[in-house]
């Protein structure tokens, strides 16, 4: 049996009200995912319950956008959030613990900001083949 995930979009102005719901229901936040595409950015947030209830809220960003902390809600939450500040250059405001920028240390500051350059596809055919 295979279960069927649903992604929720919001705005960053529904998150805390939606994390509080979330928190009142007895779900868990059981992780945060940044992921960069060439138009946008989007965080998702997965909450579980106890029944094995998953549910997935995915926020939209824009370049320089700030998102509000969920760490007062659910603890935890600061792990994922200076993370997202550290590697994507996010803005988290409000956050319980901030470790400003200094969560990764990385050789360069946000290193996933930027989208990922599509990579250029090789042809096999006669290159590096010495039988040609």
């Amino acid at each position: 049996m295979q279960e069927v995930q649903d992604f929720i979009s919001i705005t960053k102005e529904e998150l805390v009200t939606r994390a509080r719901e979330y928190a009142n229901q007895a779900y868990r936040l059981i992780q945060m995912l940044g992921t960069k595409t060439s138009e946008s950015m989007y965080i998702i947030y997965s909450f579980e319950k106890e029944d094995l209830s998953l549910e997935n809220l995915r926020l939209t960003l824009t370049d320089e956008e700030e998102i509000p902390s969920i760490s007062d809600i659910f603890l935890h939450a600061f792990v994922y959030e200076n993370e997202i500040h550290d590697l994507f250059g996010v803005t988290v405001t409000g956050m319980a613990v901030d470790f400003k920028g200094t969560f990764y240390e990385t050789a360069k500051p946000f290193p996933f900001k930027e989208a990922p350059a599509a990579k250029p596809k090789k042809s096999l055919k006669g290159e590096g083949n010495v039988n040609g």
